[in-house]
C-alpha cells in the first residue's frame, strides 16, 4: 500500500496496482470536488461559474423537456490509474451526491418523489394543463394523451451523457465553460451533450425530450418513459421549511441494461474522467422561484453557506476473485458446465448466477468469461 496526497490536499490509501490488464484491487475512492460542473440551460450567461444549478422541466414548445440539467464530471485518473482495459475495473458500487440549497419559505418548496412518473402525466399537447379531459391516456374518450401525476412532485433522475457525432467538442474534450447547444426558443433541437440511457440493443436514447418523443426517430423511438440509472433520495429534507442546505444522494444500479450501465462506467474509468447528467421534469412557472425546483451548489457556490458542498463521487471497487464453482459444492466441476452454458445463452436469469458466472466482472457472461471459466474447471 502507499499514501497519495490528491490535488485538494487530503490523503488516500491506494493500493499497488498490478501490471496492465490485471483487476484493480478491491478499495472505496472518494472524488469530492468535481473537476467540471455546469448548469446546462440555455439562459445561463454564466457557463462554468454559476453556484446554484437547478434541474427542472420545461414541456414547453421549442425548449427541451428537460430544460434545467446539471453536467458534473470527475477527472479519476490520479487515483485509478486509467489505461488498463475497461473490464479491469471491477465496479461495486457508484454513489453521487449533491447538496441542495435551503427553501425559500414564501413558497411551498419542492416535492419528494420517488416514483418514476409516466411520460403522459405531463403536458402532452401543450395546453397548459395536464390531462384537461379528466380521463386517463388510452381510455375511451381521451382526447388529449395525458393522465394524471397520482402522487405529487417529480424524480431527480441520474443518467449517462453522450455527445452527438459531429458536434464541436467531445467527450475527451468538453468542458464545463463549453458552448450550450440545445432547444432554446429556436426549434426542437436535441442536447449536445445529452442525456440518455440505452435501449435494448444497446443504442443510447436521447432522453431530453422524451415527453415530446424526439431525437430517436431513426431507432423507431418516440414519446417514452426514460429509466433513471438512479434517481436522488433527499436526505433530511423539509419541504417548505429547510432552513439549512441538504444532502441528495445518487445510487447508481449497475445492472441496468444488462450491465451497460456497469460498461458505461468502466469505460469512463479507463479513459480516467466520468461524466453524468442530473436531470428532472418537475414543473417551474416562467420566471418562477429556484427553490420551487431542485437546486444544488457548484463548486463555485460554496460560499454561499456554511452548508453548501460540490457534488460528490464515492466509488467502490471490488477484486473480482470468482471461482466458477456456480452450484456452490465448493469447487468448479462438471456439474457447473450447464449452469454456465445455460446463462451464457441466455437460458437462466437467475441474477445471483449470473453475477457467479461473470468472471471478469465486465456485467455480461459472454465469450470473455470461457476462458476464465475453463482455466477455473482445470485448476
Amino acid at each position: 500500500m502507499r499514501n497519495k496526497i490528491n490535488p485538494y490536499g487530503w490523503i488516500v490509501v491506494t493500493s499497488v496496482f498490478a501490471g496492465a490488464h490485471s483487476p484493480v484491487l478491491a478499495q472505496q475512492f472518494d472524488f469530492p470536488m468535481p473537476s467540471d460542473d455546469r448548469w446546462h440551460y440555455p439562459f445561463n450567461f454564466t457557463p462554468g461559474t454559476r453556484a446554484i444549478m437547478s434541474s427542472f422541466g420545461a414541456v414547453f414548445d421549442q425548449f427541451n423537456d428537460r430544460d434545467g440539467i446539471v453536467l458534473v464530471a470527475w477527472e479519476t485518473g490520479d487515483l485509478i490509474p486509467p489505461g488498463m482495459g475497461a473490464e479491469t475495473y471491477n465496479i461495486d458500487s457508484i454513489d453521487i451526491t449533491l447538496t441542495n440549497q435551503a427553501n425559500d419559505f414564501s413558497i411551498p418548496g419542492w416535492q419528494v418523489d420517488l416514483t418514476v412518473d409516466e411520460w403522459f402525466t405531463h403536458d402532452v399537447n401543450l395546453d397548459g394543463v395536464i390531462n384537461a379531459d379528466g380521463i386517463p391516456a388510452g381510455e375511451p374518450g381521451d382526447t388529449d394523451g395525458e393522465s394524471d401525476d397520482l402522487d405529487p412532485g417529480r424524480t431527480i433522475d441520474l443518467f449517462g451523457v453522450a455527445f452527438d457525432a459531429g458536434a464541436p467538442f467531445s467527450e475527451a474534450t468538453w468542458i464545463e465553460s463549453s458552448f450550450y447547444l440545445g432547444g432554446n426558443g429556436n426549434g426542437d433541437v436535441p442536447r449536445n451533450p445529452f442525456p440518455f440511457q440505452f435501449d435494448e440493443f444497446g443504442n443510447r436514447l436521447h432522453v431530453e425530450d422524451c415527453v415530446k418523443g424526439l431525437h430517436n426517430e431513426a431507432l423507431g423511438v418516440f414519446s417514452f418513459t426514460p429509466q433513471p440509472w438512479a434517481i436522488g433520495i433527499p436526505q433530511g429534507y423539509t419541504p417548505g421549511a429547510q432552513v439549512t442546505p441538504f444532502d441528495v444522494t445518487f445510487s447508481v444500479d449497475l445492472t441496468l441494461s444488462g450491465g451497460d450501465v456497469k460498461r458505461y462506467f468502466q469505460e469512463q474509468l479507463n479513459n480516467g474522467r466520468i461524466i453524468v447528467a442530473i436531470t428532472s421534469l418537475a414543473e417551474v412557472a416562467v420566471q418562477g422561484s429556484a427553490t420551487a425546483v431542485p437546486a444544488f451548489y457548484s463548486k463555485e457556490g460554496m460560499a454561499l453557506d456554511p452548508g453548501a458542498k460540490p457534488a460528490a463521487l464515492s466509488i467502490v471497487l471490488s477484486d473480482c476473485a470468482k471461482d466458477g464453482d456456480l452450484d456452490d459444492n465448493g469447487a468448479a466441476d462438471l456439474g457447473d458446465i450447464g449452469l454456465f452454458a445455460a446463462i451464457a445463452v441466455g437460458n437462466d436469469n437467475d441474477p445471483l448466477l449470473q453475477d457467479a458466472a461473470d468472471l471478469n466482472c465486465d456485467g455480461a457472461v459472454d465469450g470473455n468469461d470461457i476462458p476464465l471459466f475453463m482455466t477455473a474447471l482445470l485448476d
